[in-house]
C-alpha cells in the first residue's frame, strides 16, 4: 500500500509579546517525508529537545517521528498522538515570558553582574486577591549603564536605585509592591519596594548606609525571584569630574609620545616628571565615553570591557583622570576607612554650553545621573571658552547656570562645587576674562545658594610648564580642592587665597584694597617656583592629626623681600599704569609707581592681567594660597 506523505506543518505558540522583545521562535513538529516499506512495524521514535527563547518560552527544536507501518490506521494513530503531545505542551508548558525560570526555583540564587543588563523571574502562579488579577507575575529591568559591579554609592544620602521595568504578559501591570531591591554585607540588609511610573521608570530609595571597605552586594527581585545582582558594590564618597581636557588628561592619553616625549610639548615633559599614579583598590572610577549618541551613560572602553568600575590600580589609573586621582588620594588618607568613587565626565576641546542644560553632553553624560546622590562636583574648564570675546563675556553667567543645574541633578542645593581658575596660559586672547568670570561666580547674584561653592587658584602650579594647555602640577591642584572639600564636610571654614572683597581712595591719596574675611591673614610677598620641584603629597596625619592636604604641598613659593609685584591703575581715560603696592595688616595700600599718593583720578584697579603673566611676586596668605587675578572698580 502506498504511504501517505506527511508534510512540515508548523506549530505556531503565539502569546502577548513585550514591545522591545525579539519575536519568539516558532514551535515546529517535523515529520520524514517518506519511508520505504518495512516487513515489521516498529515503534515511534520520539526526540523531544528545548532551549529557553530571548524572551523565556521553552522552545520545542526536534521532533522527528520514525514512522514504520503498512496500514494508513498507524498514520492516523500517530497524528492524533502528535496533536495530544502538542494540545499539552501548549496547555501546560510555561506562557511566553522573559527569560527566566519559576520564582520559586533555583532563580533566586542567580546573579548579573553586568551593570544596565536586563533578567528577570517569573512565578509559579498567580495571585489569589481579585484585587491582584491585574498585576503580572513575571517582569523585566534594564538599570543604566552606570550601574555595574564595582560601583560606589554615596554614604549619608538614601541610596537611589533607578532603571526601567516592563512585563511580558499582556494587560498586566507591574505591582510596585513586588518589585524590591535589598542591599545586604553580611547578615544585614535594608530593602525597598519600588515607585513605578506609568511610562514603567522605577526608582528604590534605600536607606542610607555606613562608608565601609567590605563591599555590599546589591540584589533587585520580582515576586521573591532574583531579577539582577550585584555581588560587590561600595559605599563612601562619590564625586563628579567634569570639564574639558585638563580635567580629563591621563596617562593614555596624552603621554605616550615618542621616547616618552609629551605629546603636546615637544619634549618639555616626560613621564617622569609625572606625579606618581595612584594605586589604591579602594578608589573606583567610571568615565564616560566622548560621544553624544543616544540618551543614556555611554561607557569608556576601559569600563565597558571590564563591565565594571576600575579600581584605580598603576595599570588602569592610566586611564584615569590626574587631577581627580590626586584628590582621591588626599581623600583615601584622610578617611582610610572611606571608598571614594569618581564618575568621570570630562571631555577634551568642549565649552561651558555644552555641559549646561540643553547642551549636549548635559544630555547624556549628567541627566543619565540625575537622581544619584554625590559628596560634590570637581570642575576644570574654560580653554575653549577663552578662544573669543563673546564666550568669555558670557562665562559667568554659564558658569552660575551650570552650578545651579548640577545641583538640581543631584537633589541637594548645598552640594559641594569645587573648580579650578584657569592657569597661565598665552593660547588664547580672552583667558584672564574666563579667569576674572570664574573669580566672580563665586558671589554671582544668581546662585541659589552661595555655600559650599571654592575655587582653586593655579597661577603658581604648572611648574614651568605654562606654555602647554596642558600644564604640570595637577597633583598640587588636588590636594588644594581636596582641602577645601574636606573643610565643607567638617562644618569649618573653607580655606582660600585672599578674595578681593572692596577698593577705596582714602584721604592720604592711596587706594585700600580689602579682602573677604578670613582670606587675608598673615599677607606675604612670595616667589613661585616654577621648576617642576612643586610638588604635593599626603601629609602625615598620624603625626599630626590636625593637619590639612594643604601641609603636604611643597616648594611651591617662597617668601621674597621684593616689592609686590601685578598691580595697575586706570583712572576714565582707560590707559592702564603700574601702581606701587605695599602690605599693611591684612590690606594692601596702592600708590603711583613713581612714589607720589595722588590717586584721586583713578577709578579702576587690577591685578596680574594677563593670560601668561610672567610672576616673580604674589600676593600669598597664611595658608599659603595666593591671590586670585582680579579687576575692580574704586570706590
Amino acid at each position: 500500500m502506498a504511504v501517505t506523505e506527511l508534510t512540515e506543518r508548523p506549530v505556531a505558540i503565539t502569546a502577548p509579546m513585550a514591545r522591545t522583545e525579539p519575536q519568539p521562535r516558532k514551535a515546529m513538529l517535523e515529520l520524514p517525508a517518506s519511508r520505504p516499506p518495512r516487513r515489521h512495524c516498529r515503534p515511534i521514535r520520539r526526540s523531544l529537545s528545548g532551549e529557553i527563547g530571548s524572551v523565556g518560552v521553552t522552545v520545542v527544536k526536534d521532533v522527528p517521528l520514525a514512522l514504520n507501518f503498512y496500514d494508513a490506521s498507524v498514520i492516523i494513530a500517530a497524528v492524533v498522538t502528535v496533536a495530544i503531545l502538542v494540545a499539552i505542551i501548549v496547555g501546560c508548558g510555561p506562557k511566553w515570558g522573559d527569560g527566566s525560570v519559576n520564582a520559586n526555583a533555583s532563580n533566586a540564587g542567580n546573579s548579573n553582574s553586568a551593570g544596565g543588563s536586563s533578567s528577570s523571574g517569573t512565578s509559579g502562579s498567580g495571585t489569589s486577591d481579585d484585587s491582584s488579577t491585574n498585576y503580572a507575575t513575571r517582569a523585566s529591568v534594564q538599570l543604566p549603564s552606570y550601574y555595574m559591579e564595582n560601583m560606589v554609592f554615596q554614604r549619608g544620602k538614601t541610596l537611589a536605585v533607578r532603571g526601567t521595568v516592563t512585563t511580558s504578559q499582556r494587560g498586566k501591570t507591574v505591582d510596585p509592591t513586588q518589585l524590591v531591591t535589598t542591599i545586604s554585607q553580611g547578615k544585614k540588609s535594608s530593602s525597598a519596594q519600588a515607585k513605578i511610573s506609568k511610562k514603567g521608570d522605577f526608582t528604590c530609595n534605600l536607606p542610607e548606609q555606613k562608608a565601609s571597605l567590605k563591599p555590599y552586594s546589591l540584589t533587585i527581585s520580582y515576586n521573591e525571584a532574583t531579577l539582577l545582582t550585584l555581588k560587590n558594590v561600595y559605599v563612601g564618597d562619590v564625586f563628579i569630574a567634569a570639564g574639558q581636557s585638563n580635567m580629563e588628561l591621563n596617562y593614555s592619553q596624552y603621554y605616550e609620545g615618542p621616547g616618552n616625549d609629551y605629546n603636546f610639548g615637544g619634549g618639555l615633559i616626560t613621564t617622569n616628571d609625572l606625579p606618581k599614579q595612584l594605586s589604591d583598590k579602594n578608589v573606583h572610577f567610571v568615565a564616560s565615553a566622548n560621544t553624544t549618541e543616544g540618551t543614556d551613560f555611554p561607557l569608556r572602553d576601559v569600563n565597558e570591557q571590564a563591565d565594571s568600575w576600575l579600581d584605580a590600580t598603576v595599570d588602569n589609573s592610566q586611564h584615569f583622570s590626574y587631577l581627580a586621582q590626586q584628590f582621591a588620594m588626599q581623600l583615601r588618607a584622610a578617611h582610610p576607612n572611606v571608598p571614594v568613587g569618581i564618575i568621570q565626565t570630562a571631555w577634551g576641546g568642549t565649552p561651558i554650553r555644552s555641559h549646561v542644560k540643553g547642551g549636549s553632553i548635559y544630555a547624556n553624560h549628567i541627566a543619565p545621573l540625575e537622581g544619584f546622590h554625590v559628596a560634590g562636583v570637581l570642575w576644570c574648564q574654560g580653554c575653549n571658552d577663552s578662544a573669543n570675546e563673546a564666550t568669555a563675556l558670557t562665562y559667568e553667567s554659564q558658569m552660575t547656570s551650570l552650578i545651579n543645574q548640577y545641583r538640581a541633578a543631584f537633589d541637594q542645593n548645598d552640594l559641594p562645587f569645587l573648580y579650578v581658575q584657569l592657569a597661565r596660559w598665552p593660547g588664547y586672547q580672552y583667558t584672564q576674562n574666563v579667569r576674572f568670570a570664574q573669580l566672580s561666580t563665586l558671589s554671582n547674584v544668581g546662585l541659589h545658594n552661595a555655600s559650599n561653592v571654592a575655587m582653586t587658584v593655579s597661577l603658581d602650579t604648572d611648574k614651568g610648564t605654562s606654555t602647554l594647555i596642558h600644564p604640570l602640577g595637577k597633583d598640587i591642584l588636588g590636594a588644594r580642592m581636596a582641602a577645601q572639600y574636606l573643610a565643607m564636610s567638617e562644618g569649618k571654614a573653607v580655606p582660600n587665597g585672599p578674595l578681593i572683597a572692596h577698593a577705596k581712595h582714602a584721604s592720604d591719596g592711596t587706594i585700600i584694597l580689602s579682602f573677604q574675611k578670613g582670606t587675608a591673614t598673615g599677607l606675604q610677598a612670595e616667589k613661585p617656583n616654577y621648576s617642576k620641584t612643586a610638588s604635593a603629597t599626603v601629609p602625615n596625619y598620624t603625626a599630626n592629626s590636625d593637619a590639612t592636604p594643604l601641609d603636604g604641598i611643597a616648594n611651591v613659593a617662597t617668601p621674597t623681600s621684593a616689592s609686590l609685584q601685578g598691580f595697575e591703575i586706570a583712572d576714565d581715560s582707560g590707559k592702564w599704569v603700574s601702581a606701587a603696592a605695599t602690605i599693611r595688616e591684612n590690606q594692601i595700600v596702592l600708590s603711583a609707581a613713581d612714589g607720589s599718593s595722588n590717586l584721586n583720578t583713578v577709578t579702576q584697579v587690577r591685578y596680574w592681567w594677563n593670560g601668561n603673566p610672567a610672576i616673580s611676586s604674589l600676593l600669598y596668605n597664611d595658608l599659603g594660597l595666593p591671590a586670585s587675578p582680579f579687576i575692580t572698580v574704586v570706590e
